[in-house]
């Protein structure tokens, strides 16, 4: 594994002082809880949503796609990053980074480049 991020969300108030690092081949989480590290492997889909309580107003439930998830910070409030996962007991996580749209962004590049290197590797 790569020691080296390829892109790291400043810790700030929106994310509760945490963490969250992009790397070659998985997303780390420093977390008030400790450590969370998802591989690429398992990540099935990512999307920016708005704030759960704009969508309430609006009369958007939220209920499309509908999974149990664990929020890491102050996702129900701000626009988020929602981060659907194919393996583990936890299938969704919420999470706010610095800039949702870089970070999903800079997650798209490094899951494209890190699946054609999968590719590559069986053919």
């Amino acid at each position: 594994m790569s020691d080296t991020p390829i892109y790291t969300s400043k810790s700030t108030v929106k994310s509760l002082w945490q963490e969250y690092r992009i790397y070659d081949n998985r997303v780390e989480f420093d977390t008030l809880f400790g450590q969370m590290t998802v591989p690429f492997d398992h990540i099935e889909r990512i999307s920016v949503s708005e704030s759960e309580v704009n969508g309430l107003i609006k009369g958007d439930l939220h209920l499309k796609n509908f999974r149990p998830a664990l929020k890491l910070d102050w996702a129900n409030f701000l626009e988020h990053v929602v981060l659907d996962k194919s393996e583990g007991h936890i299938r969704r996580v919420l999470f706010t980074p610095d800039d949702p749209e870089a970070f999903k962004s800079a997650l798209d590049e490094a899951l494209t480049r890190y699946r054609e290197k999968q590719t590559g590797r069986k053919g």
